[in-house]
């Protein structure tokens, strides 16, 4: 019986790269994504470009990576903030 198991356990050990194999030459296609409508992709000024042809440096929602842009870059401005004595109404 401990034979039996032992050259089933040899043969499953065998056959799991076989099966792995199969499965992933049976795995879906992926096309190409849809791009959504009316996000804002900015181009991303960088002296490197490390994605692929085709692709360039993006801003999307604050994170910087590859894509192809629709409009172009336009980093925030921040303003110095006001000085207001203490007490005085209407100063932020």
């Amino acid at each position: 019986m401990t034979k039996l198991f032992s050259a089933l356990a040899v043969a499953m050990a065998l056959a799991a790269p076989a099966s792995a194999q199969t499965w992933s030459s049976n795995a879906p296609q992926i096309g190409p994504v849809n791009q959504p409508e009316g996000v804002l992709i900015q181009a991303y000024p960088a002296s490197t470009n490390y994605c692929q042809t085709g692709y360039q440096p993006v801003v999307v929602g604050g994170v910087i990576c590859c894509g192809k842009p629709n409009a172009s870059y336009t980093p925030a401005s921040y303003s110095a903030p006001q000085s207001c004595p203490a007490g005085t109404k209407g100063c932020s």
